[in-house]
C-alpha cells in the first residue's frame, strides 16, 4: 500500500503507466490528474484515469449462470459464487440482467453500466476498464443498467458479440468471470453464451420450474453448434432445496436435458438478509455460505474434467 500512495515525478509516472513521456504529459493536462501542476504524482491517483498493464494475466473461465425463467436465484447463485471465489481468485461478475438486481446491492446511485462499452447500434463506447467497479478484495462488478434492455434485435453480425469484443481488453486480468444473465431468450442470452466457456443452470424445486428448461437447453445446444463450440454445460443446481418438502422426481426430470451437481442450495433466510442489508454473505452466515464454497469447488472440478 505504501507504494501506492508514494509520489513520482513525470519521467516515473508516465513509466508507471506504461505510455510515452509526451502522452503522458498530454493526458495528465487534458485529464487534469491530481498532480498535473506540481509534476508530483501518487500510483494510486493514477490507477484511476489509466489502464496500468498487470504482470499478471489469466487464462480466465467465464461461466454463464443461465434459466430463462425468473425468480429461480440467478444472482444470487452468482452473487455468492463470485463471493467465495474472490477468497484465493481474481474474480470478475458481469451483471448483464436489465433488472440490474446485483449492480442495485452496491450501489444506489445509477452508475456507468456493461452498456457503454458494447457499441451497439454505433453508439460511442466507453473503455470497458473505466465502467468495472471493485466492490470486495479480489472481487470487481461489471454494472448493469435497464438501457441494457434494448439490446434486443441484431442489426450487424457483430452484435451477437458484443459482451465477448468487450471483454477482450481485462478477460486475461481474472481467473474467473461469472455471467448473472438475464431471465430470457434472446440476443442479450445469447451474447452471453457465446461469450462463455460454461454454462450452470440454477433451478428451484418447484413443479412449475422445470417448464422452459427444454427451450434453454435447445438455445444451448444451438450456441454450441453455430456460434460456440467450446461452450460447455456444467449442469443444473437444485436452488432453494427444502429437503423432505422438495417435489419427488425433480431431479429426474432434470436430467432429461441437464446434469445436475451434487452440491444443492438450501433455502436460508439469512440470504434474503444479507441481500436486504447489501452485504455479503460471508457478514452475515458463514454456515449458509459454506454451501456455496462446496458448489464452487464441484464447479472447479467439473471444469478440471472438461479440461483435461
Amino acid at each position: 500500500m505504501q507504494e501506492l500512495i508514494k509520489e513520482m515525478d513525470w519521467a516515473s509516472a508516465s513509466d508507471f503507466c506504461k505510455l510515452k513521456p509526451e502522452v503522458f504529459r498530454e493526458k495528465a493536462r487534458e485529464f487534469k490528474i491530481p498532480g498535473w501542476r506540481s509534476g508530483k504524482f501518487k500510483p494510486i491517483q493514477l490507477k484511476k484515469y489509466f489502464d496500468i498493464p498487470s504482470e499478471e494475466t489469466f487464462d480466465s473461465k467465464i461461466i454463464a449462470i443461465s434459466n430463462q425463467k425468473g425468480g429461480e436465484g440467478k444472482t444470487t447463485l452468482s452473487l455468492y459464487l463470485a463471493e467465495c471465489l474472490s477468497e484465493n481468485h481474481k474474480t470478475l461478475l458481469i451483471d448483464w440482467d436489465p433488472q440490474a438486481n446485483a449492480t442495485q446491492l452496491f450501489f444506489q446511485n445509477e452508475i456507468p453500466s456493461v452498456m457503454e462499452c458494447l457499441g451497439y447500434r454505433g453508439k460511442p463506447k466507453k473503455s470497458i476498464q473505466s465502467i468495472v467497479r471493485n466492490v470486495k478484495s479480489n472481487l470487481d462488478l461489471l454494472p448493469s443498467a435497464l438501457e441494457l434492455a434494448n439490446v434486443t434485435t441484431p442489426y450487424e453480425r457483430d452484435d451477437f458479440e458484443l459482451l465477448k469484443e468487450a471483454l477482450l481488453p481485462i478477460r486475461s486480468s481474472y481467473e474467473f468471470i461469472i455471467i448473472d444473465c438475464p431471465p430470457s431468450l434472446g440476443l442479450i442470452l445469447e451474447n452471453a453464451l457465446i461469450c462463455a466457456d460454461y454454462v450452470i443452470v440454477p433451478i428451484q424445486t418447484r413443479a412449475f420450474s422445470l417448464q422452459g428448461i427444454k427451450d434453454l437447453y435447445e438455445t444451448i445446444q444451438k450456441i454450441q453448434r453455430k456460434a460456440n463450440p467450446r461452450l460447455k454445460l456444467l449442469g443444473a443446481v437444485l436452488n432453494q432445496y427444502e429437503g423432505q418438502k422438495a417435489l419427488s422426481g425433480l431431479a429426474d426430470g432434470i436430467k432429461k436435458y441437464f446434469p445436475v451437481f451434487e452440491t444443492v442450495i438450501y433455502r436460508r433466510e439469512s440470504i434474503p438478509q444479507a441481500q436486504a442489508k447489501m452485504s455479503f454473505l460471508s457478514k452475515v452466515d458463514l454456515k449458509t455460505l459454506s454451501s456455496f464454497t462446496d458448489l464452487m469447488k464441484e464447479m472447479q472440478e467439473k471444469i478440471h474434467v472438461e479440461e483435461n
